[in-house]
C-alpha cells in the first residue's frame, strides 16, 4: 500500500509533542517492551540502530544490552534527537551514540553496517512500507535482525465511528492488514519472519482525554485531513455523540489499537 504522506507536517507534530512525549507514551512504552522481550540478539558486539527513537527511551535501553557496543539513534523530528540529548547527560552510556535526523524512506545509511533494527512504532509512517523494508534489509549485516512493532486496520476504530457522527471526511490514518506487512517482509526478502499481534485498549475519562493523548505523543496528523465545517463546542458535542456506544460500564471512553510485532532476518 503506497500513501501520500506530507512529511514536514508530520515532524512539525512531532516536534511540537517531543517536549511532553514522555508523559503521554505509556502505550508505547508498554507495546517496546513486549518487543523488547521477544527479542533474542544475534551475535556479540552489536551494531544497533533505533528507527524513530523518539525522546530515545528506548534507546536508553538498548544500549544497555550487554551485546551492544555501537547505537545509532535515527528520527524525523530534530526536537524528538533534542531530547535524546537531554536524556545523554543522565545516560552514560548513550554517550557514545550517534544522532541522524532523516526519513524512514530514504535512509542516508551506505552498506550493511546493522546487526539489529529496532522500530517502535514508526513504520506505519512510511510511504511504502515494502520500500522501506528494502532499505532496511540492505543496511543489515548478513543475518541481522529487524525487530518493529507497527499499528494495523482496525486501530482507532472508536474514534473513526464517532467522526462519522460529524461529517464524512478523513480524520483517522488508514493503517495495513497483516496480510499487506506479510507481504511487504516477503517482498523485501526477509528470512525467519516471526509475527505476531494482540489488541491493546486504552481507556479515558472524557473525550477531551482521548483527543489530548493523541495530540500529546504527535500522532495526531493525518494524512489528507481535510477541516470539519464544525468547531469548538458543537464539533466535540456531536463527536462526544458518536463516542457514546464505546463507552464502558465505568463511563471510561475506550480507543483501541491492533498491534502487529515482526522479528526477521535478513537473506543476505
Amino acid at each position: 500500500m503506497q500513501i501520500t504522506i506530507d512529511k514536514a507536517a508530520v515532524k512539525a507534530s512531532f516536534s511540537k509533542a517531543a517536549p511532553q512525549y514522555d508523559f503521554f507514551a505509556d502505550l508505547q512504552r508498554d507495546i517496546g517492551h513486549q518487543m523488547m522481550s521477544l527479542l533474542c540478539l544475534p551475535t556479540t558486539n552489536i551494531n544497533a540502530l533505533d528507527l524513530g527513537c523518539g525522546t530515545g527511551y528506548f534507546s536508553c535501553l538498548l544500549s544497555d544490552l550487554e551485546r551492544v557496543s555501537g547505537l545509532t539513534c535515527f528520527d524525523l523530528s530534530p526536537e524528538m534527537l533534542v531530547q535524546v540529548k537531554h536524556k545523554q547527560r543522565q545516560h552514560q552510556l548513550l554517550d557514545s551514540c550517534c544522532l541522524v535526523q532523516g526519513d524512514i524512506d530514504h535512509l542516508p545509511f551506505i552498506g550493511r553496517q546493522f546487526d539489529l533494527i529496532f522500530s517502535n512504532l514508526v513504520l506505519q509512517w512510511s510511504e511504502d512500507l515494502t520500500l522501506c523494508l528494502k532499505q532496511l534489509e540492505s543496511v543489515l549485516n548478513p543475518h541481522g535482525i529487524v525487530c518493529f512493532s507497527t499499528l494495523l486496520t482496525g486501530s482507532l476504530f472508536e474514534l473513526q465511528q464517532a467522526w462519522q457522527n460529524v461529517d464524512d471526511n478523513k480524520h483517522i490514518n488508514q493503517f495495513m492488514s497483516e496480510q499487506q506487512i506479510k507481504k511487504a517482509l516477503k517482498a523485501a526478502n526477509f528470512n525467519n519472519v516471526k509475527l505476531t499481534t494482540e489488541t491493546r485498549v486504552k481507556r479515558y475519562p472524557d473525550l477531551l482525554s482521548v483527543m489530548k493523548a493523541l495530540k500529546g505523543i504527535g500522532a495526531n496528523h493525518v494524512h489528507g485531513s481535510q477541516q470539519s465545517s464544525l468547531s469548538g463546542k458543537q464539533l466535540l458535542e456531536k463527536l462526544d455523540q458518536g463516542y457514546q456506544p464505546f463507552i464502558d460500564k465505568n463511563g471510561m471512553y475506550c480507543l483501541s489499537y491492533q498491534v502487529c510485532y515482526v522479528i526477521a532476518e535478513s537473506n543476505s
